[in-house]
């Protein structure tokens, strides 16, 4: 069966910005998934990059990939949360509209979720040594970056487990997408 794109539906938002809501990911073949995944997230993964002074796309796009299953969990979809961002107040994470399902943050669609996503890591000083690192690197090392996120303890305490995975995704995205 041939790739098919993941459903993005045009939404406006509160604050009246348009963004698109990401749809479940119809595909099973590994290639099709993370293709068609980066297809609907790598503009966003490039937002993101920029808020976050130069936070390598790859290191987003492998994050929301692993903790969404890539695009194809329930939560994360109805959340429009694809980093599963806990939901800490009406400003923490940015641009959230609520406490969503199992306590996730709750976003609009896609651009508002990589925005929050960006500005998790530089509002919560936790996430400072990475924040430092990229400020004082042109080109930052995706595994150094994914490293400062997991030590930081982004996905709980075991930081070592966390940064193996989201590595893995890196490489599943080099070798089965157009990423490179």
């Amino acid at each position: 069966m041939a790739k098919q794109s993941i459903e993005l539906t045009r939404v406006v938002c509160t604050d009246g910005e348009i963004d698109y809501k990401v749809g479940i990911n119809p595909n099973t073949n590994v290639d099709d998934k993370l293709q068609a995944f980066v297809d609907a997230f790598r503009s966003v993964a490039g937002t993101a990059e920029i808020i976050c002074h130069g936070l390598p796309v790859k290191v987003s796009l492998a994050m929301w990939g692993e903790e969404s299953g890539w695009a194809t969990g329930p939560t994360q979809n109805e959340n429009q949360n694809w980093s599963n961002m806990k939901y800490i107040s009406s400003t923490n994470p940015e641009g959230n509209i609520g406490k969503g399902t199992n306590g996730w943050a709750k976003f609009e669609g896609r651009r508002k979720h990589a925005r929050g996503f960006a500005k998790f890591f530089m509002n919560n000083s936790r996430y400072s040594d990475l924040i430092d690192y990229l400020k004082n690197t042109s080109s930052p090392d995706i595994n150094t970056c994914i490293d400062y996120i997991a030590n930081a303890g982004y996905a709980g305490e075991d930081h070592a487990g966390y940064a193996k995975r989201v590595k893995e995704c890196v490489s599943s995205l080099e070798m089965h997408t157009d990423i490179g």
